[in-house]
Formats: structure tokens, C-alpha cells, sequence
């Protein structure tokens, strides 16, 4: 059922997306196989879309978009943006140097670092410290085990949380966004 390939680089913005089709008569059906990559690199920015398993990490020079769901069993490390879109598990480090947008769920074991700002639309759930540089929003819910936030911390609306386990350092005003 799997297929396991090797690293996977890429030289430009690229896409890469699994389908296979399905041996029924009904075009409209189509069976989504897991790739199974050692590990992904790039010196630009990638669009990857999902199911996919990672064995290894993904590195980019560029930015990085995650659409569908994946795991990934190292670190992910981004010197642009990172932008979810589905459902991510990460048993490494997150590193952006730039933005980090969540629309959907993420689970990361590690350590958290954004020197950008961090915009959660779902759950972000961390065993570990998240640091982050620029401004954090919440829409939704994220528990870590503890913050630092250089900027200010937003919270939309009343359904939107947080929690830490070891404490929060914010060092920029602590906000909530009424939904009128």
C-alpha cells in the first residue's frame, strides 16, 4: 500500500500530490494513497499536499504550505512562511523565520520557535515551549507548555482559548477580539 521514496528535493516552487485511482467503474471515486518520504528539502519555497508520512524532516529555504494531512517524524524548518491546511503532526522542532499560519489542527512534541507571527483557525497543541516573535492569534484553542510571546496575544471571540502548563511570558498586550 505504501510507497517509499528516497529524499525528495525540489529546485523551484513545486507541487507534489498523490492520487490513485480507483478500479471501480465510478469516475468520481478516487482512493488517496499515504506517500511515505524519507525526507523533504528545498532551497525555494514547496507546496506539499497530503496524506503524506515524512520519515525524516522538511526543510526549506522558502516558504512551506502544508495542505491535507501529514506526519512528520523530525524537525520542520522554514526560512519563510509556513502555512497548515489539514491536519499536521510534527514528532520534531518547528522553526519558521517567517509567518505560521494553522487552518485546521497541529500537534508538535518539541520546541516551537517563530520569529514571525503565529495565526492559529483551529488547535495547536505543543509538549513543549513555543516561543513566538511576532503577533499571536487565536482563534480557536492552543495549549503548550509554556509561552513567550514578544508581541501582543490575541484571543476572537469567547469560544477561543489557551492554556499553558509552566506559565506565559507576554510581553506585548493581551487582547479579546468580540465577535459583534
Amino acid at each position: 500500500m505504501y510507497d517509499y521514496e528516497q529524499v525528495m528535493t525540489f529546485d523551484d516552487m513545486s507541487t507534489y500530490q498523490t492520487v490513485a485511482s480507483s478500479s471501480t467503474d465510478q469516475p468520481q471515486q478516487a482512493a488517496v494513497a499515504v506517500k511515505k518520504k524519507k525526507s523533504v528539502k528545498s532551497d525555494s519555497s514547496i507546496e506539499l499536499r497530503g496524506p503524506m508520512e515524512v520519515d525524516g524532516s522538511v526543510k526549506s529555504m522558502g516558504a512551506v504550505s502544508f495542505s491535507g494531512d501529514f506526519h512528520v517524524k523530525d524537525r520542520i524548518e522554514a526560512y519563510g512562511n509556513i502555512d497548515i491546511n489539514g491536519n499536521l503532526t510534527c514528532s520534531g522542532k518547528l522553526k519558521s523565520m517567517g509567518n505560521v499560519k494553522i487552518n485546521g489542527s497541529a500537534q508538535c512534541v518539541d520546541k516551537v520557535k517563530i520569529f514571525g507571527k503565529l495565526k492559529i483557525n483551529g488547535t495547536f497543541i505543543v509538549n513543549a515551549p513555543v516561543e513566538v516573535w511576532g503577533a499571536l492569534t487565536i482563534n480557536g484553542y492552543m495549549k503548550c507548555q509554556s509561552l513567550t510571546a514578544y508581541a501582543s496575544l490575541t484571543t476572537v471571540g469567547d469560544q477561543s482559548w489557551y492554556e499553558t502548563e509552566e506559565g506565559e511570558t507576554i510581553h506585548g498586550a493581551k487582547l479579546i477580539q468580540r465577535n459583534s
